[in-house]
Formats: C-alpha cells, structure tokens, sequence
C-alpha cells in the first residue's frame, strides 16, 4: 500500500479512529534541525543538519522533507545518510525525496545554502508522506549581517612529555584562542593526523586525516583546550597539524590560525629483558589491591636507561599502569638498569580475587627513561596539604590528604626539604571519596624504596 490514510466508520468505531489517526499523526516523526551558525555574514554558506525519525509504527514508502526559505539564497549542495530518490530546488525553497524509510530508521540530510539577503533567515522545515495525515515541522532562524566581525583566532599544539614507542596510546592537546576584540562565531578546527596514526578518540571524520570539529562562538579572550588520543603504528618523525578559522570572521593575523607539532615515534631499544614474578599474589587491606612482585634482570649487553614491564592478556585492571602499548598496559621502572642488574617492581591490581597468571604474560623492555618533572605548581596545579605522613611497619610510606571525589591528583617526591630534584609518583591518583591514602611502596612508582634516603612530599591538584 503507498501513503496512509484514514477511513471513517459510523458510530463508536469511527470516534475510536480518529482518535488513533489524530496521536499517530501526532507522533508521525522525530524532527531535529540545527544550523551550522546562529549568525553570519551575507553570501557566506550555512550548513543545516536536519534529522527525520519514523516514528509511526508503520514502513513509509515515500517521505518528503520540504525547506521553505524566507528571504533568497543560493542553493550550494545537499548529502543524506541513504540515497535520495530525488532533489527538487526552486527560488523559495528546496525539497528532498527520502524514498522509503523503514520503522524506527532515522535518516540524517545535510544542506548547505548561500543566504543573500540580511536580516533573520528562516528556514521552514516540514516533513511529510504525500497523501496521509503524517507530518512534523519545525522552523531554524538565523541572523544574517553584513556587519565586519574582527577578531584574531589562534591555534597550538603540544605533544606528549613522555617518550612515544609504536603502538603506544599517545595524547595530544590543541588549544584554539580568539585574541578578539569581538566574538567569533562558527569557529571551526580542522586536526590532520600523519600517515601510519589510529585515531582513538577523534570523531567527525572528513575526508581521510582530517577531523573537523565546530567548536560553536568564542567570547574575546576565550579559548578552549581539546585532547585528542592516537595510536602511532610506525617509528619515525610524525608530523600533526591543526588550523583554524571561521567563515564569520576577518581575521588580520593568520600567521597564527596554523600550527603542527613533531612527535618522534621509537621501537623499544633492546629486549626482551629477563622477567618474573618472585612472590605469590597477596591482597592488600590498606589499599585494597590485589600485589605481586616481580623482578627484572638486564641480561643484554647495553645497560637500559629505563625499564618498561608490559602484562598482556589481563582481565583485571592494572592499577598502576602508565600506559598502554597494543591495548596491554604497562608500568616504567624510571632508573637506569646496568648489564646483569636487577630490580623488584610491585603490580597491582584491582581485582576482587586472586587470578590464574603466568610469567609469559610479562614482556620487558629498555626504554628510554620517561621526563616525571612536575608541572609548574601556579601554571597548572594547586599545592594541597598533606594532613597525615605514617611509615608503615614494611617501611612503606603513607600519605594521606584532602580530595574532592573524582578529581585528578599527583604525587610529587624528592630526597630534599626545598624539592631541587622533584619527580612525579606516577600514575596520577583520582580520588574515590574527601580523603584519599597513598602509599610509597618503591619501584616502579618511586625509583626506590623509601627506606633508602630521606623522602619529602607533595601533593597537587591537577585542573
């Protein structure tokens, strides 16, 4: 059957059916409509993504999507996420044939016009089957000026402070400034990533290694910080860029709407190394954890600058991970290991029983020896203090401090009272309640165990 209708019966039965026929038409489509920019200037293009949802119960076979325009434009190009049986275009308004679409199917449809008049543009959008009560509409204004706005968008980029080894989860910042002096709508960012690079957390894909986000209108002197993951599979020099810009705007400086960052990607400098475990699993009241020691030997010829312990094949968190290499995470023993030395590291994990595990699941590595300098405390973090410092009666450290639940915090140590040789205890600690303990156990969170020389702490709070 094409189209839908309604057929009235006498009586009781034909009241029943209107009143069903008036709630289906009611509810006949989810309809969303959303401009690429609440203002712009005239003849500057305008993308609308528009949404339709069958929400009828029923298989439509022909849907319409009509967009009546209130002042001209120029109609630029138009995609859907289904082939469309047809495009019609006129000097008022321009319509989409979405042939069938099947119950629940929601069909996305992007248009892109050129208004060329000022004032408010509104776009009438009704969709609809030809031939029956079902239909939705829904109107999208937008402000078109020819009014100048000036204003110096900028964009930079930092990589990672620690060394990159292939296939190693790696994240990235690019922060995007408007250095004004007015508002910039419509700001968009353009990240292009190398060749031989996964995107982790990159979306809105376009055009192969470009990432294309909207970022929406930055206020003069706003910025906004994005971090984006990436899995770099190839060894080498790898260059990321990013620009910046805004249809809206006449920006004077465009020697700062582009920037790029070189990432140098290295395999693992020798290994394996010789690694196993040394004492059972045992579980750990004070913290909660499940720990295992175990100890790695450089019986290669080259002393490591610094070990990596990579543990495969896990179905339990390694709590004090700080990385991950090929989705396996890893821990880093920060301190140089000579031919035929050895080192103890503590795993731990979270788990809420002991676990079958092998000593084929540990790989080791040398590496070269990660930067753990603390970030400036009054550029990107708040020194708190420490309310409690017990030495427990393994001669572990045991730190405790005020937390809000959720929020990020760094340890920080050094073998002196003014911190001339600070480094970070890593992996930072999210806090699970208002107080949180910490405990120095030794390698590899700390370069030694804390019985060996004095130890100062600090703690901060990372924004």
């Amino acid at each position: 059957m094409k189209g839908f209708s309604c057929y009235l019966k006498s009586g009781l039965l034909a009241l029943a059916m209107i009143v069903a026929c008036s709630r289906a038409s009611a509810q006949a489509f989810g309809l969303s409509v959303i401009p690429s920019a609440n203002s712009l200037l005239v003849s500057n293009s305008l993308t609308y993504t528009i949404n339709v949802t069958n929400l009828t119960g029923l298989v439509l076979n022909d849907v319409w999507v009509t967009n009546s325009f209130s002042a001209p434009f120029q109609y630029v190009t138009s995609s859907a996420s289904q082939p469309l049986a047809g495009v019609l275009t006129n000097a008022t308004s321009v319509q989409f044939d979405l042939g069938p679409l099947s119950i629940g199917n929601i069909v996305q449809v992007l248009l892109t016009v050129q208004p060329n008049a000022t004032g408010q543009f509104t776009n009438s959008v009704v969709v609809a089957v030809p031939t029956t009560s079902y239909a939705a509409s829904t109107n999208a204004v937008v402000q078109v000026t020819n009014v100048v706005v000036l204003a110096d968008l900028g964009v930079s980029m930092t990589g990672p402070s620690q060394a990159v080894i292939t296939n190693d989860l790696m994240t990235y910042g690019v922060t995007v400034t408007n250095l004004g002096p007015n508002a910039a709508p419509n700001v968009i960012l353009t990240n292009t990533l190398p060749p031989g690079v996964i995107p982790i957390s990159l979306t809105n894909q376009s055009n192969g290694s470009n990432f294309i986000y909207n970022l929406g209108t930055l206020t003069n002197g706003a910025f906004t910080n994005l971090l984006f993951t990436v899995e770099p599979t190839n060894a080498g020099t790898l260059t990321f860029s990013a620009s910046v810009g805004s249809s809206g705007v006449q920006d004077a400086n465009i020697t700062n709407n582009t920037a790029s960052t070189n990432i140098t990607v290295t395999n693992y400098l020798s290994g394996p190394l010789a690694v196993t475990t040394n004492s059972p699993e045992t579980y750990n009241p004070q913290n909660g954890l499940v720990e295992q020691s175990i100890t790695v030997t450089n019986s290669d010829t080259n002393n490591a600058t610094a070990v990596r312990v990579v543990v495969a094949g896990l179905t339990n968190r390694l709590f004090n991970a700080v990385g991950t290499n090929s989705g396996n995470p890893f821990v880093v023993y920060s301190a140089a290991l000579n031919t035929n030395q050895s080192v103890n590291l503590l795993l731990q994990y979270s788990a809420s029983a002991y676990f079958a595990f092998t000593n084929g699941q540990l790989s080791a590595f040398a590496v070269p020896l990660p930067n753990w300098t603390p970030p400036s405390a009054t550029g990107t973090s708040t020194n708190l203090v420490i309310s409690r410092i017990v030495e427990l009666t393994n001669g572990n450290m045991l730190i405790e401090f005020p937390t809000t639940a959720g929020q990020t915090y760094t340890v920080v140590y050094s073998d002196n009272v003014s911190f001339s040789n600070a480094t970070i205890a890593p992996p930072p600690i999210v806090a699970p309640a208002n107080r949180t303990q910490w405990i120095d156990y030794g390698p590899p969170t700390t370069r030694s165990v804390p019985t060996n020389t004095a130890r100062f702490y600090r703690v901060l709070q990372n924004h």
